[in-house]
This record gives C-alpha cells, structure tokens and sequence, in this order.
C-alpha cells in the first residue's frame, strides 16, 4: 500500500492532523509526520527523507505538504531517493487533500491514483 507523508510548518500541526486522519483509515498503511521535531519551526530534507523510508513498504509515498521550505525539502528529498523509492508530492491543500488520500488509500489504489485523488480536493468547494 502507498505510504503518506504529511509535512507541516508546525510538527503538532502535523501529529494532531495524523491522529485527525486516522479515523478514515479502512487498510494498513503508514502515515508519518515528516515535520521535524527537533526544530522550533519548518523541517530539513534529512528528517523529510527518514519519514519517507518509513512510510515507504513498497508501494511508494505521497507526500502533503503545507508550505514554504516545506515544498522545498520534498522536492530534493524525493530527487535524493530516486531510484529507490517512488515519491509523488500532491499540490494539493494539506488537510482536504490527506483527508482524501487516508479515505480512500488501499491496496488497489496506486501511488499515480492517489496523489490525483490527492488534488482533485482543490476543485471541492465548501460555500457556494
């Protein structure tokens, strides 16, 4: 099954949305925080990386992301594991989207169907 990776400016942001996305969860998958915990504020592309392998058990990892050097860090933490894990970053909203991704994530769903999954909640509107 894909692995995700959430990515926030905040690493509380990012345990309580884990701890938010577990209730839709229906398979066993990983969801790891790639925020880094030792820093006050943002992450590195090392901790990113580590949060990636452990996320990752074979069918590749979608990352969400919120902002800022958050992007920056997948970016060259997804081109640093080329070849030895697949990584998809969703330009998506962070909250709509993983809520997306954690719904609807089994194993017929693959890394490619769930990072479009993933970003199609930009066209959700709430008020119309």
């Amino acid at each position: 099954m894909v692995g995700i990776v959430i990515i926030s400016h905040c690493s509380n942001i990012g345990d309580d949305l884990i701890d938010f996305l577990n209730v839709f969860k229906t398979s066993d998958f990983e969801i790891v925080n790639g925020s880094d915990k030792n820093i006050q504020f943002g992450t590195t592309t090392e901790y990113v990386v580590e949060a990636i392998k452990k996320a990752d058990k074979g069918e590749g990892v979608l990352v969400i992301l919120d902002l800022g050097s958050s992007i920056d860090c997948a970016i060259h933490a997804k081109k640093l594991l080329e070849g030895k894990i697949k990584v998809e970053i969703a330009d998506a909203p962070m909250i709509e989207g993983a809520i997306s991704a954690v719904a609807v994530n089994d194993e017929t769903i693959d890394l490619k169907t769930l990072k479009k999954i993933a970003e199609d909640s930009k066209e959700f509107r709430k008020v119309k």
